[in-house]
């Protein structure tokens, strides 16, 4: 469900056509600037996902399922949180530009308008994906540093969002037992 979330929320923002003409492309935003002739020639944005973490408030105690024919094993779903880095891409990698900020507006002002993707208005949103739902992330100094050091490489005009609903559930198919009787010895003090 991972890449299904991230490129539908790619699609969206192409389909929107705001970049004049140019792409938002899925990648390593730190492959592509170490590159020594990025083919960015395109883009304007480039998503990156640098973070994944479990929501375990979200998760289900319950470790089976019922069926037609008894009780399923089933370990309970992964909810996660995706962290993904808008990052604009200048025509002159060097130095700044006003339309990278322009492309980074941009990207702003979409999920302003748009932070709920579900199915009554995203079209091709993956049928296991109930919604996504996407909060910038405002990030000190400090923090964003910290993520720049990791990727590798020197700041860009950059945005973060955190995407909530993710859930990875696989059926089990492995039967389970049901409880018939329950058993009780309670010691005596006297």
């Amino acid at each position: 469900m991972i890449f299904p979330a991230v490129d539908i929320i790619r699609k969206e923002l192409d389909k929107e056509n705001l970049f004049n003409g140019k792409k938002v492309q899925l990648g390593n935003i730190s492959e592509i600037l170490s590159t020594p002739n990025p083919n960015t020639d395109d883009t304007a944005i480039i998503i990156s996902l640098i973070n994944i973490e479990e929501n375990r408030i979200s998760r289900d105690p319950n470790n089976y399922i019922r069926s037609r024919d008894g009780i399923l094993i089933k370990n309970p779903a992964v909810h996660l949180y995706l962290t993904l880095l808008f990052t604009a891409i200048q025509e002159t990698s060097k130095h700044f530009n006003d339309q990278a900020l322009q492309d980074l507006q941009q990207v702003i002002g979409f999920f302003q308008r748009n932070f709920v993707f579900d199915h009554s208005n995203t079209e091709g949103l993956n049928a296991n994906i109930e919604k996504l739902i996407l909060d910038m992330v405002s990030l000190n100094l400090q923090q964003m540093h910290e993520i720049w050091t990791v990727l590798g490489g020197k700041y860009f005009p950059s945005v973060v969002y955190r995407v909530r609903m993710i859930t990875i559930d696989y059926e089990s198919t492995q039967p389970g037992s049901l409880i018939k009787e329950i058993e009780t010895d309670y010691m005596r003090y006297d």
